[in-house]
């Protein structure tokens, strides 16, 4: 696989299940790799459970494993004004969420999003 994804960006976008997928995959690829001290993060960044980013080189094989927060793909932004208190969120299903900057001209996305049972609906517009 580390052969295929040569010269190419593979990025994970999404929540926690597409973390978890990265970091397997992560660990796969890294059984195959002689010279541990070749695999890094870009950023020098530690791998902890933080929000944001992450970037592992494979030097050998000139080629990124990246992970990109965005639990829901879309731009999670403030209700109208005047909207009713009990809505905190909206959901803006024609924007990316800020972070596809970083994931642009990746060579391979792999889009995750969980389903959330933050939602409540029945016939009516989803409450949050």
């Amino acid at each position: 696989m580390l052969e295929r994804l040569s010269n190419r960006r593979l990025a994970f976008v999404g929540d926690s299940i597409g973390r978890n997928q990265w970091e397997s995959l992560l660990c796969l690829l890294s059984t195959a790799v002689t010279n541990k001290s070749s695999i890094y993060e870009v950023n020098r960044r530690l791998l902890t459970k933080h929000t944001g980013f992450l970037v592992f080189k494979f030097a050998e094989f000139n080629c990124t494993i990246e992970y990109y927060r965005a639990p829901y793909l879309v731009l999670q932004s403030r209700p109208p004004a005047g909207s009713p208190k009990q809505v905190r969120t909206t959901l803006k299903l024609d924007k990316m969420d800020w972070g596809s900057v970083k994931w642009k001209g990746a060579d391979l996305i792999v889009f995750n999003s969980g389903l959330r049972s933050y939602f409540t609906c029945d016939f009516a517009p989803c409450q949050l």
